[in-house]
């Protein structure tokens, strides 16, 4: 029988994985479309996220296509745009992972995701330039078996947000052990 994901996930607690490890950043290198925007600062809200962070200038003329993609979300979470280029400047102490294709990328089922995590998508049509990436302290990939070897960014931002909560999970994080 359905039932709506609020009612599900009032008696799942799924949030309570955030009582024990830090949330995660999720930064987007230099995006073009605002539906892609909307849907990254969606799925950043969606996981949890401390904040969605786009590196590049804000588009004025489509800001609001960016707000309507995102939906409720736009209002949940904190989300900006910022010209400054140095990742640690944005996340502190955290380990940098992008997600990417590139010779020294492991594939993101093979490798363990860290705690306290923020997470680099690129765009759309370059990945991520070449200087976001030197600041990265891991590159993982995500294999597609599939004719389009390539993903939507938030597709492969999803990818990776959740496969770093399940392997949050299966660390005992939830119950307070991790």
């Amino acid at each position: 029988m359905y039932i709506k994901s609020n009612d599900l996930f009032k008696e799942t607690h799924p949030e309570k994985i955030y009582d024990n490890i830090p949330k995660p950043i999720v930064i987007a290198d230099h995006l073009l479309t605002p539906d892609n925007m909307g849907s990254m600062i969606r799925l950043a809200d969606n996981i949890g996220a401390s904040e969605m962070c786009f590196l590049g200038v804000a588009p004025t003329h489509s800001l609001s296509k960016v707000k309507k993609a995102a939906a409720s979300s736009k209002d949940n979470i904190k989300w900006y745009y910022t010209e400054d280029d140095d990742l640690r400047k944005i996340v502190g102490e955290k380990k940098i992972v992008a997600i990417e294709t590139s010779d020294d990328a492991e594939c993101i089922y093979d490798c363990d995701l860290p705690r306290d995590v923020a997470f680099v998508v690129g765009n759309e049509s370059r990945g991520i330039r070449e200087e976001i990436l030197r600041q990265c302290d891991k590159i993982v990939y995500i294999p597609v078996p599939g004719p389009t070897r390539s993903l939507n960014v938030s597709h492969a931002a999803a990818v990776a947000l959740f496969e770093w909560q399940r392997q949050m999970l299966g660390t005992g994080v939830e119950s307070g052990d991790g």
